[in-house]
C-alpha cells in the first residue's frame, strides 16, 4: 500500500514521470492496431486522456513546488500529443468494425456490381447495388415505379447483429426525390462508414419509399457483402 502511494506521489511530483507515462497508451494503441480490435484502441484513448489530466495536475504541483519551469515541457508535450491524436482520429480513425465479422452460411449473398447492370438485372430486382470509386462508397439503381410523389431511400444493417449501418446519415444521403410516375431508372448514392477497406462483412440492404402523403414502405431487401469506407 505504501509503495503504491509512493508511486502516485512520484507521478505528480517528478515532472518527467507523466511524460514517460504516455508510452503506456501508445503501446496499448499499437496493440489494438496489431490485434485489430476497436475496444483496445478506445481503451488507449481513455488511458491517454487520463494521463493528460494527470499531467495538468502535475503541472500545478510543479508551480506549488516553485518548479514552474517544468510546466513548459509537461504541457508542451501534452499539447503536441493531443494535436496529433486529434488529427489521427479526425481524418483517419482506425475502424475494425468488419475485421472479425463472420459471414453466416445458409444465406444468399450478392456482391455489388463493378459495372452498370444490364436490363436483365432490373427484371430480377428492384434494388441494384454498384461499387463506386472506393470501397464503402456505393450507388444504387431502381426502376420501381411508385404511384405517388415522394422519395426513395436506403436502410442498411449488419447481418449478424442487425446493427443499423450509418444510421444518422444514410436516409438523407441516399434519398432520390420522385415527382413523376415515368418508367425509368433512377440512381442514388450512399456511404457505409462502419469498417475499413478489405474487411468484408455481410449486410442487409433495404430499398424504401416514402410517399409525400402516406406511410413509408419497403420495396425490396437484399443481402450484400460490403466493406466500410476508409476515411
Amino acid at each position: 500500500m505504501k509503495q503504491n502511494l509512493l508511486y502516485v506521489k512520484q507521478y505528480f511530483t517528478i515532472w518527467w514521470v507523466p511524460l514517460t507515462a504516455n508510452l503506456l497508451p501508445i503501446a496499448v494503441f499499437f496493440l489494438g492496431m496489431l490485434l485489430r480490435r476497436d475496444w483496445i484502441i478506445h481503451l488507449s484513448l481513455i488511458v491517454f486522456f487520463l494521463n493528460v489530466a494527470g499531467t495538468v495536475v502535475s503541472s500545478i504541483v510543479q508551480v506549488i513546488q516553485r518548479k514552474w519551469y517544468f510546466v513548459f515541457p509537461q504541457l508542451g508535450c501534452a499539447g503536441i500529443l493531443m494535436f496529433y491524436v486529434g488529427m489521427l482520429f479526425m481524418y483517419s480513425p482506425p475502424d475494425y468494425y468488419g475485421a472479425h465479422k463472420e459471414i453466416p452460411d445458409g444465406l444468399d449473398f450478392s456482391y455489388p456490381l463493378d459495372s452498370p447492370p444490364g436490363n436483365k438485372e432490373y427484371q430480377i430486382h428492384d434494388l441494384v447495388l454498384i461499387n463506386d470509386i472506393q470501397p464503402g462508397l456505393y450507388t444504387y439503381r431502381t426502376d420501381y415505379v411508385p404511384n405517388k410523389p415522394g422519395y426513395f431511400y436506403i436502410k442498411a444493417f449488419e447481418i449478424n447483429s442487425n446493427d443499423p449501418l450509418s444510421k444518422d446519415r444514410l436516409s438523407g444521403r441516399s434519398r432520390i426525390v420522385v415527382n413523376d410516375s415515368e418508367t425509368k431508372i433512377r440512381q442514388g448514392a450512399f456511404t457505409i462508414y462502419e469498417g475499413d477497406w478489405g474487411d468484408e462483412y455481410g449486410s442487409r440492404i433495404e430499398l424504401w419509399y416514402q410517399p409525400t402523403n402516406g406511410k413509408a414502405y419497403k420495396i425490396e431487401e437484399r443481402n450484400f457483402i460490403i466493406e466500410g469506407w476508409q476515411r
